[in-house]
Protein backbone atom coordinates (compact mmCIF):
# COMPACT_ATOMS: atom_id res chain seq x y z
CA UNK A 1 0.00 0.00 0.00
CA UNK A 2 1.12 3.44 -0.88
CA UNK A 3 1.03 4.53 2.97
CA UNK A 4 4.43 2.39 3.95
CA UNK A 5 6.58 3.42 0.78
CA UNK A 6 8.65 5.60 2.62
CA UNK A 7 10.86 3.95 5.64
CA UNK A 8 12.27 7.38 5.97
CA UNK A 9 12.62 9.38 9.02
CA UNK A 10 9.61 11.48 9.83
CA UNK A 11 9.98 14.63 8.15
CA UNK A 12 10.09 12.79 4.92
CA UNK A 13 7.40 10.11 5.48
CA UNK A 14 4.75 12.29 6.71
CA UNK A 15 3.90 14.87 3.87
CA UNK A 16 4.70 12.00 1.39
CA UNK A 17 1.99 9.53 2.74
CA UNK A 18 -0.61 12.27 2.53
CA UNK A 19 0.09 14.14 -0.32
CA UNK A 20 -0.81 10.58 -2.41
CA UNK A 21 -4.55 11.36 -1.50
CA UNK A 22 -4.44 14.66 -2.66
CA UNK A 23 -6.00 16.27 -5.51
CA UNK A 24 -4.74 18.60 -8.15
CA UNK A 25 -8.29 20.45 -8.83
CA UNK A 26 -10.40 23.60 -7.39
CA UNK A 27 -13.82 22.96 -6.69
CA UNK A 28 -15.79 23.19 -10.42
CA UNK A 29 -18.69 25.32 -10.58
CA UNK A 30 -21.93 24.09 -11.81
CA UNK A 31 -24.43 21.41 -11.31
CA UNK A 32 -21.87 18.86 -11.49
CA UNK A 33 -19.81 20.47 -8.31
CA UNK A 34 -22.93 19.70 -5.80
CA UNK A 35 -23.76 23.16 -4.61
CA UNK A 36 -26.81 23.84 -3.27
CA UNK A 37 -26.96 27.45 -1.54
CA UNK A 38 -29.62 27.84 0.99
CA UNK A 39 -32.28 30.83 1.35
CA UNK A 40 -31.14 33.93 1.18
CA UNK A 41 -30.13 35.45 4.44
CA UNK A 42 -27.64 32.45 5.31
CA UNK A 43 -24.75 31.16 4.37
CA UNK A 44 -24.15 29.23 1.23
CA UNK A 45 -23.32 25.54 1.60
CA UNK A 46 -22.06 23.14 -0.95
CA UNK A 47 -21.87 19.42 -0.76
CA UNK A 48 -19.57 17.58 -2.58
CA UNK A 49 -19.47 13.24 -3.06
CA UNK A 50 -17.50 11.00 -1.28
CA UNK A 51 -18.41 7.95 -3.48
CA UNK A 52 -15.15 5.77 -1.53
CA UNK A 53 -17.40 6.21 2.15
CA UNK A 54 -20.74 6.31 0.80
CA UNK A 55 -21.26 10.02 2.13
CA UNK A 56 -20.85 13.22 1.28
CA UNK A 57 -19.17 16.51 2.47
CA UNK A 58 -21.32 19.96 3.71
CA UNK A 59 -19.05 22.86 3.78
CA UNK A 60 -20.07 26.33 4.61
CA UNK A 61 -18.01 29.67 5.69
CA UNK A 62 -18.79 31.38 8.82
CA UNK A 63 -19.04 35.27 8.80
CA UNK A 64 -15.51 35.36 10.59
CA UNK A 65 -14.21 33.36 7.88
CA UNK A 66 -13.99 29.92 9.56
CA UNK A 67 -14.49 27.44 6.86
CA UNK A 68 -16.62 24.14 7.81
CA UNK A 69 -16.18 21.03 6.63
CA UNK A 70 -19.14 18.65 7.56
CA UNK A 71 -18.90 14.62 6.93
CA UNK A 72 -21.36 12.83 8.25
CA UNK A 73 -20.48 8.59 9.24
CA UNK A 74 -23.18 7.30 11.53
CA UNK A 75 -22.09 4.26 11.72
CA UNK A 76 -20.43 4.61 14.99
CA UNK A 77 -21.19 6.87 17.82
CA UNK A 78 -17.80 8.57 17.27
CA UNK A 79 -16.64 12.50 15.83
CA UNK A 80 -13.38 12.92 14.90
CA UNK A 81 -12.64 16.66 14.61
CA UNK A 82 -9.80 18.74 13.20
CA UNK A 83 -8.89 22.17 12.81
CA UNK A 84 -6.26 23.05 10.60
CA UNK A 85 -4.60 26.80 10.41
CA UNK A 86 -2.02 28.43 8.27
CA UNK A 87 0.65 28.65 10.88
CA UNK A 88 3.14 26.27 10.19
CA UNK A 89 7.23 26.10 10.28
CA UNK A 90 7.14 27.35 6.94
CA UNK A 91 5.62 30.68 8.48
CA UNK A 92 8.11 30.84 11.90
CA UNK A 93 10.03 33.86 11.92
CA UNK A 94 13.64 33.86 10.35
CA UNK A 95 16.27 32.70 12.77
CA UNK A 96 13.34 31.13 14.75
CA UNK A 97 12.93 27.54 13.31
CA UNK A 98 10.90 25.72 15.93
CA UNK A 99 8.08 29.10 16.65
CA UNK A 100 4.89 27.01 15.34
CA UNK A 101 6.08 23.68 17.16
CA UNK A 102 6.79 25.60 20.33
CA UNK A 103 3.95 27.52 20.44
CA UNK A 104 1.43 24.18 19.37
CA UNK A 105 2.94 22.15 21.89
CA UNK A 106 2.01 24.28 24.48
CA UNK A 107 -2.02 24.85 24.02
CA UNK A 108 -2.84 22.47 26.32
CA UNK A 109 -0.42 24.42 28.88
CA UNK A 110 -3.17 27.19 29.53
CA UNK A 111 -5.78 29.41 28.17
CA UNK A 112 -7.77 32.20 29.75
CA UNK A 113 -9.90 30.21 31.86
CA UNK A 114 -8.12 26.82 32.05
CA UNK A 115 -4.72 26.16 33.66
CA UNK A 116 -2.68 23.05 32.78
CA UNK A 117 -4.78 20.61 35.05
CA UNK A 118 -8.46 21.43 34.12
CA UNK A 119 -7.28 20.99 30.48
CA UNK A 120 -5.85 17.70 31.30
CA UNK A 121 -8.96 16.79 33.39
CA UNK A 122 -11.45 18.28 30.81
CA UNK A 123 -9.73 15.77 28.55
CA UNK A 124 -9.60 12.79 30.37
CA UNK A 125 -13.15 13.08 31.59
CA UNK A 126 -14.71 13.29 27.91
CA UNK A 127 -12.64 10.00 27.39
CA UNK A 128 -11.30 11.28 24.15
CA UNK A 129 -8.09 12.72 23.17
CA UNK A 130 -7.60 16.34 22.19
CA UNK A 131 -3.83 16.86 20.87
CA UNK A 132 -2.43 19.74 19.02
CA UNK A 133 1.03 19.90 16.47
CA UNK A 134 2.29 21.83 13.92
CA UNK A 135 3.61 20.73 10.88
CA UNK A 136 5.54 22.89 7.99
CA UNK A 137 2.34 24.26 6.65
CA UNK A 138 0.09 24.01 9.42
CA UNK A 139 -0.71 23.63 12.79
CA UNK A 140 -3.61 21.17 13.73
CA UNK A 141 -5.50 20.54 16.94
CA UNK A 142 -6.89 16.84 16.31
CA UNK A 143 -9.83 15.70 18.46
CA UNK A 144 -11.34 12.19 19.24
CA UNK A 145 -14.29 11.39 20.74
CA UNK A 146 -17.87 10.07 21.93
CA UNK A 147 -20.06 11.72 20.07
CA UNK A 148 -21.88 12.83 23.27
CA UNK A 149 -18.68 14.43 24.35
CA UNK A 150 -17.78 16.06 21.36
CA UNK A 151 -19.55 19.94 22.47
CA UNK A 152 -17.04 19.04 25.63
CA UNK A 153 -13.98 19.32 23.50
CA UNK A 154 -15.24 21.60 21.10
CA UNK A 155 -15.56 24.17 23.79
CA UNK A 156 -11.91 23.37 25.21
CA UNK A 157 -10.27 23.48 21.60
CA UNK A 158 -12.03 26.80 20.80
CA UNK A 159 -10.47 27.99 24.31
CA UNK A 160 -6.63 26.50 22.83
CA UNK A 161 -6.19 28.66 19.34
CA UNK A 162 -8.01 31.95 20.12
CA UNK A 163 -7.28 32.59 24.29
CA UNK A 164 -3.53 30.52 25.05
CA UNK A 165 -1.75 32.06 27.92
CA UNK A 166 1.93 30.33 27.32
CA UNK A 167 2.39 30.19 31.22
CA UNK A 168 5.83 31.31 31.54
CA UNK A 169 7.02 28.11 34.03
CA UNK A 170 5.22 25.60 31.11
CA UNK A 171 6.67 27.45 28.20
CA UNK A 172 10.88 27.43 30.19
CA UNK A 173 10.19 23.75 30.46
CA UNK A 174 8.82 22.81 26.99
CA UNK A 175 11.28 24.63 25.76
CA UNK A 176 14.03 22.63 27.59
CA UNK A 177 12.74 19.78 26.42
CA UNK A 178 12.70 20.75 22.84
CA UNK A 179 16.11 21.81 23.03
CA UNK A 180 16.97 17.78 24.82
CA UNK A 181 15.56 16.39 21.95
CA UNK A 182 17.00 18.28 19.18
CA UNK A 183 20.57 17.71 20.91
CA UNK A 184 19.77 13.99 20.91
CA UNK A 185 18.59 13.91 17.30
CA UNK A 186 21.73 14.91 16.10
CA UNK A 187 23.76 12.10 17.05
CA UNK A 188 21.34 10.27 14.92
CA UNK A 189 22.12 9.95 10.71
CA UNK A 190 18.57 10.02 9.66
CA UNK A 191 17.29 13.40 11.29
CA UNK A 192 20.87 14.87 10.71
CA UNK A 193 21.42 14.34 7.03
CA UNK A 194 17.52 14.95 6.53
CA UNK A 195 18.36 18.37 8.04
CA UNK A 196 21.19 19.58 6.45
CA UNK A 197 19.66 18.06 2.92
CA UNK A 198 16.76 20.30 3.39
CA UNK A 199 19.17 23.28 4.44
CA UNK A 200 21.16 23.03 1.62
CA UNK A 201 18.06 22.26 -0.88
CA UNK A 202 15.96 25.45 0.38
CA UNK A 203 18.10 27.86 2.61
CA UNK A 204 16.35 30.12 4.46
CA UNK A 205 13.38 29.46 2.35
CA UNK A 206 10.07 27.78 4.58
CA UNK A 207 11.51 24.19 4.29
CA UNK A 208 14.72 25.11 4.41
CA UNK A 209 14.41 24.35 8.79
CA UNK A 210 12.96 21.08 10.18
CA UNK A 211 9.25 21.83 11.96
CA UNK A 212 10.61 21.34 15.38
CA UNK A 213 13.71 23.84 14.64
CA UNK A 214 17.30 22.92 15.50
CA UNK A 215 18.90 23.62 19.13
CA UNK A 216 20.04 26.79 18.14
CA UNK A 217 17.67 28.22 16.64
CA UNK A 218 14.94 27.27 19.77
CA UNK A 219 17.61 28.45 22.28
CA UNK A 220 16.41 32.18 20.50
CA UNK A 221 12.50 31.65 21.03
CA UNK A 222 10.76 33.44 23.62
CA UNK A 223 7.77 33.33 25.23
CA UNK A 224 7.09 36.82 23.20
CA UNK A 225 7.61 35.21 20.05
CA UNK A 226 4.78 32.55 21.01
CA UNK A 227 2.45 35.65 21.85
CA UNK A 228 3.50 37.50 18.76
CA UNK A 229 3.23 34.17 16.02
CA UNK A 230 -0.42 33.01 17.46
CA UNK A 231 -1.75 36.77 17.38
CA UNK A 232 -0.98 37.16 13.65
CA UNK A 233 -1.52 33.93 12.66
CA UNK A 234 -4.60 32.02 14.51
CA UNK A 235 -7.64 33.65 12.59
CA UNK A 236 -10.73 32.29 11.66
CA UNK A 237 -10.11 33.60 8.24
CA UNK A 238 -7.10 31.28 7.96
CA UNK A 239 -8.52 27.99 9.34
CA UNK A 240 -10.73 25.45 8.97
CA UNK A 241 -12.99 22.73 11.43
CA UNK A 242 -13.84 19.49 10.39
CA UNK A 243 -16.02 17.39 11.78
CA UNK A 244 -16.49 13.93 10.75
CA UNK A 245 -18.74 10.93 12.49
CA UNK A 246 -22.14 10.34 13.94
CA UNK A 247 -23.78 14.17 13.28
CA UNK A 248 -25.52 15.55 10.57
CA UNK A 249 -24.43 18.81 8.57
CA UNK A 250 -26.69 21.08 10.65
CA UNK A 251 -25.67 19.69 13.91
CA UNK A 252 -21.98 20.38 12.70
CA UNK A 253 -22.90 23.92 11.62
CA UNK A 254 -24.58 24.65 15.03
CA UNK A 255 -21.57 23.31 16.75
CA UNK A 256 -19.18 25.32 14.90
CA UNK A 257 -21.35 28.41 15.23
CA UNK A 258 -21.37 27.99 18.70
CA UNK A 259 -17.84 27.45 19.67
CA UNK A 260 -15.81 29.28 17.09
CA UNK A 261 -18.45 31.79 16.10
CA UNK A 262 -17.53 34.69 18.34
CA UNK A 263 -14.33 33.74 17.26
CA UNK A 264 -11.69 37.08 16.31
CA UNK A 265 -8.32 37.62 15.21
CA UNK A 266 -6.32 38.99 17.87
CA UNK A 267 -5.24 41.73 15.57
CA UNK A 268 -6.22 43.16 12.62
CA UNK A 269 -2.82 43.64 10.90
CA UNK A 270 -2.60 40.52 8.10
CA UNK A 271 0.51 37.79 8.99
CA UNK A 272 3.81 39.05 7.90
CA UNK A 273 4.33 37.85 3.98
CA UNK A 274 5.88 34.47 3.48
CA UNK A 275 9.51 34.15 2.59
CA UNK A 276 10.12 32.77 -1.29
CA UNK A 277 9.90 29.23 -1.15
CA UNK A 278 13.47 28.19 -2.22
CA UNK A 279 16.68 30.27 -2.93
CA UNK A 280 19.60 27.34 -3.37
CA UNK A 281 20.07 24.60 -4.32
CA UNK A 282 23.61 24.70 -3.24
CA UNK A 283 24.42 21.62 -5.03
CA UNK A 284 27.78 19.74 -4.52
CA UNK A 285 28.79 16.72 -2.19
CA UNK A 286 28.82 17.12 1.39
CA UNK A 287 30.00 14.97 4.05
CA UNK A 288 28.90 14.45 7.57
CA UNK A 289 31.59 12.27 9.70
CA UNK A 290 30.36 9.67 11.85
CA UNK A 291 33.79 7.71 12.16
CA UNK A 292 31.71 5.19 14.67
CA UNK A 293 29.88 3.74 11.92
CA UNK A 294 30.01 1.06 9.15
CA UNK A 295 27.40 2.36 7.11
CA UNK A 296 26.87 5.44 4.86
CA UNK A 297 22.92 7.25 4.83
CA UNK A 298 22.98 9.10 1.51
CA UNK A 299 20.15 11.78 0.36
CA UNK A 300 20.43 13.02 -2.73
CA UNK A 301 17.98 15.12 -4.99
CA UNK A 302 16.48 18.10 -6.17
CA UNK A 303 13.75 20.69 -6.04
CA UNK A 304 10.90 19.07 -6.84
CA UNK A 305 6.78 20.25 -7.36
CA UNK A 306 4.32 21.81 -5.25
CA UNK A 307 0.97 19.86 -5.17
CA UNK A 308 -0.88 22.01 -7.18
CA UNK A 309 1.54 21.44 -10.12
CA UNK A 310 -0.14 20.62 -13.17
CA UNK A 311 2.02 17.54 -13.96
CA UNK A 312 1.82 16.02 -10.34
CA UNK A 313 -0.21 12.60 -10.92
CA UNK A 314 2.22 11.92 -13.89
CA UNK A 315 5.00 12.80 -11.37
CA UNK A 316 3.54 10.28 -8.85
CA UNK A 317 3.02 7.72 -11.52
CA UNK A 318 7.00 7.68 -12.40
CA UNK A 319 8.40 8.36 -8.95
CA UNK A 320 6.55 4.83 -8.03
CA UNK A 321 7.84 3.16 -10.91
CA UNK A 322 11.32 4.45 -10.13
CA UNK A 323 11.58 4.02 -6.60
CA UNK A 324 8.56 4.47 -4.61
CA UNK A 325 7.41 1.11 -3.82
CA UNK A 326 8.64 -2.36 -3.28
CA UNK A 327 8.40 -3.50 -6.90
CA UNK A 328 10.42 -0.45 -8.32
CA UNK A 329 13.14 -0.34 -10.51
CA UNK A 330 15.97 1.11 -7.72
CA UNK A 331 14.97 -1.30 -5.49
CA UNK A 332 14.48 -4.79 -7.83
CA UNK A 333 18.10 -3.91 -9.21
CA UNK A 334 20.39 -2.11 -6.49
CA UNK A 335 18.87 -3.73 -3.15
CA UNK A 336 17.34 -7.10 -4.41
CA UNK A 337 19.96 -8.02 -7.61
CA UNK A 338 22.96 -6.27 -6.63
CA UNK A 339 22.79 -6.63 -2.73
CA UNK A 340 24.16 -3.40 -2.46
CA UNK A 341 21.77 -1.61 0.09
CA UNK A 342 19.39 -2.47 3.44
CA UNK A 343 17.25 0.34 1.54
CA UNK A 344 17.05 2.73 -1.11
CA UNK A 345 13.66 4.35 -1.96
CA UNK A 346 12.52 7.91 -3.69
CA UNK A 347 10.25 10.45 -2.44
CA UNK A 348 8.41 13.18 -4.49
CA UNK A 349 7.66 15.54 -1.29
CA UNK A 350 5.02 17.65 -2.79
CA UNK A 351 2.76 20.09 -0.63
CA UNK A 352 1.74 24.03 -1.07
CA UNK A 353 5.89 24.73 -1.45
CA UNK A 354 8.04 22.54 -4.13
CA UNK A 355 9.52 20.07 -1.96
CA UNK A 356 12.64 17.91 -2.94
CA UNK A 357 12.53 15.22 -5.58
CA UNK A 358 14.77 12.42 -3.13
CA UNK A 359 16.82 9.47 -3.23
CA UNK A 360 17.14 8.07 0.26
CA UNK A 361 19.27 4.76 1.11
CA UNK A 362 21.57 3.13 3.76
CA UNK A 363 24.35 1.06 2.53
CA UNK A 364 27.67 -0.21 4.01
CA UNK A 365 30.03 2.46 3.99
CA UNK A 366 32.61 0.46 1.10
CA UNK A 367 29.79 0.06 -1.42
CA UNK A 368 28.40 3.71 -1.25
CA UNK A 369 30.28 4.83 -4.66
CA UNK A 370 28.94 1.80 -6.59
CA UNK A 371 25.53 2.34 -5.05
CA UNK A 372 25.74 6.24 -6.28
CA UNK A 373 27.56 4.58 -9.79
CA UNK A 374 24.53 2.33 -10.29
CA UNK A 375 21.86 4.74 -8.84
CA UNK A 376 23.13 7.87 -11.33
CA UNK A 377 22.75 5.36 -14.21
CA UNK A 378 19.13 4.38 -13.00
CA UNK A 379 17.98 7.61 -13.07
CA UNK A 380 19.26 8.41 -16.63
CA UNK A 381 17.68 5.28 -18.33
CA UNK A 382 14.59 6.37 -16.18
CA UNK A 383 14.78 9.31 -18.57
CA UNK A 384 15.64 8.33 -22.20
CA UNK A 385 12.53 5.53 -22.76
CA UNK A 386 9.20 5.82 -21.13
CA UNK A 387 7.76 2.50 -18.95
CA UNK A 388 6.21 -0.24 -20.20
CA UNK A 389 2.21 0.27 -20.51
CA UNK A 390 1.86 -2.97 -18.11
CA UNK A 391 3.82 -1.17 -15.30
CA UNK A 392 2.31 2.17 -15.90
CA UNK A 393 -1.67 0.10 -15.25
CA UNK A 394 0.28 -1.76 -12.78
CA UNK A 395 0.78 1.34 -10.54
CA UNK A 396 -2.40 3.09 -11.44
CA UNK A 397 -4.40 -0.02 -9.99
CA UNK A 398 -2.15 -0.43 -7.12
CA UNK A 399 -2.99 4.05 -6.23
CA UNK A 400 -6.79 3.70 -7.11
CA UNK A 401 -7.27 0.28 -4.99
CA UNK A 402 -5.38 2.07 -2.23
CA UNK A 403 -7.21 4.91 -2.31
CA UNK A 404 -10.30 4.04 0.06
CA UNK A 405 -7.73 2.89 2.57
CA UNK A 406 -6.06 6.50 2.94
CA UNK A 407 -9.94 7.31 4.69
CA UNK A 408 -11.20 3.85 5.98
CA UNK A 409 -11.68 5.35 9.49
CA UNK A 410 -13.23 8.74 10.88
CA UNK A 411 -10.17 9.95 12.29
CA UNK A 412 -8.13 8.91 8.44
CA UNK A 413 -10.61 10.81 6.86
CA UNK A 414 -10.88 13.98 8.88
CA UNK A 415 -7.40 14.43 8.41
CA UNK A 416 -7.19 13.95 4.94
CA UNK A 417 -9.31 16.32 4.19
CA UNK A 418 -7.20 18.59 6.16
CA UNK A 419 -4.63 18.12 4.01
CA UNK A 420 -6.58 18.87 1.15
CA UNK A 421 -7.47 22.26 2.76
CA UNK A 422 -3.95 23.05 3.66
CA UNK A 423 -2.75 22.49 0.34
CA UNK A 424 -6.23 24.31 -1.63
CA UNK A 425 -6.86 21.22 -3.85
CA UNK A 426 -10.44 21.47 -3.69
CA UNK A 427 -13.57 19.60 -2.40
CA UNK A 428 -13.72 17.46 -5.74
CA UNK A 429 -10.91 15.70 -4.71
CA UNK A 430 -12.46 12.60 -3.73
CA UNK A 431 -13.88 11.91 -7.37
CA UNK A 432 -10.66 14.00 -9.53
CA UNK A 433 -8.15 11.92 -7.51
CA UNK A 434 -9.32 8.63 -9.57
CA UNK A 435 -9.75 10.19 -12.96
CA UNK A 436 -6.97 11.91 -12.58
CA UNK A 437 -4.65 8.48 -11.81
CA UNK A 438 -6.21 7.14 -14.43
CA UNK A 439 -5.13 9.62 -17.06
CA UNK A 440 -1.31 8.69 -16.72
CA UNK A 441 0.01 7.23 -20.09
CA UNK A 442 3.84 5.80 -19.97
CA UNK A 443 4.38 9.18 -22.00
CA UNK A 444 3.14 12.12 -19.54
CA UNK A 445 5.05 9.39 -17.04
CA UNK A 446 8.17 10.11 -19.22
CA UNK A 447 7.77 13.59 -19.34
CA UNK A 448 7.15 14.64 -15.41
CA UNK A 449 10.18 12.07 -15.52
CA UNK A 450 12.16 14.45 -17.25
CA UNK A 451 10.79 17.64 -16.15
CA UNK A 452 11.86 16.39 -12.48
CA UNK A 453 15.20 15.46 -13.20
CA UNK A 454 17.09 17.01 -16.55
CA UNK A 455 18.85 20.04 -16.18
CA UNK A 456 18.83 19.93 -12.71
CA UNK A 457 21.26 21.01 -9.50
CA UNK A 458 21.74 17.84 -7.25
CA UNK A 459 22.15 17.80 -3.87
CA UNK A 460 23.97 15.08 -1.95
CA UNK A 461 24.64 14.71 1.46
CA UNK A 462 26.21 11.31 3.21
CA UNK A 463 26.50 10.24 6.65
CA UNK A 464 28.76 8.27 7.54
CA UNK A 465 32.54 7.42 8.15
CA UNK A 466 34.86 9.95 6.47
CA UNK A 467 38.13 7.43 6.74
CA UNK A 468 36.36 4.47 4.71
CA UNK A 469 34.94 6.85 2.29
CA UNK A 470 38.00 8.75 1.41
CA UNK A 471 39.41 4.96 0.74
CA UNK A 472 36.92 4.65 -2.44
CA UNK A 473 37.43 8.17 -3.46
CA UNK A 474 34.29 9.91 -2.37
CA UNK A 475 35.59 13.60 -0.91
CA UNK A 476 32.73 15.70 0.23
CA UNK A 477 32.12 19.00 1.32
CA UNK A 478 32.56 19.45 5.29
CA UNK A 479 28.50 20.51 6.73
CA UNK A 480 28.22 24.66 6.15
CA UNK A 481 27.73 26.12 9.87
CA UNK A 482 25.58 28.63 8.18
CA UNK A 483 24.46 30.29 4.77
Amino acid sequence: MAQKLYPMTVRILLPSLLLLASCAHAPSAGPDSGQKHESAGTPALARYPVPAMHTKISATTLANGLEVYVIPRPDLPLVSFRIGLRAGSAEDPQGKGGTASLAASLLERGTKNRDALAIFRTIDGSGGSLEASAGRDMTTVSGDSLSTETPVLLSLASEMISSPTFPEAEFSQKKANFMASLIDAESHPGPRGTNLFYRLLFGHGPYGHPATGTADSVSGITRQDLVDFVAARYRPDRAVLVLAGDLTPTEGFTLARRYFGQWKPATSAAPPANRPSSLFPRAGVYLIDKPELRQSTVFYGTTGIARKDPSFYNALVFNMILGASNTSTLTHVIRQKMGLVYYIHTGLDAERYPGPFLVNFQTHAPNTGKVLTEMDSLLDASTKSPPSSEKVEEVKNELVGGFPFLMNTTPKLASLLLVVWSDRLGLTYFTDYPDQVRQVTPATALAAGQSLLRGKSFVTVIVGPKKTLDKIGIKGQPEPKAF
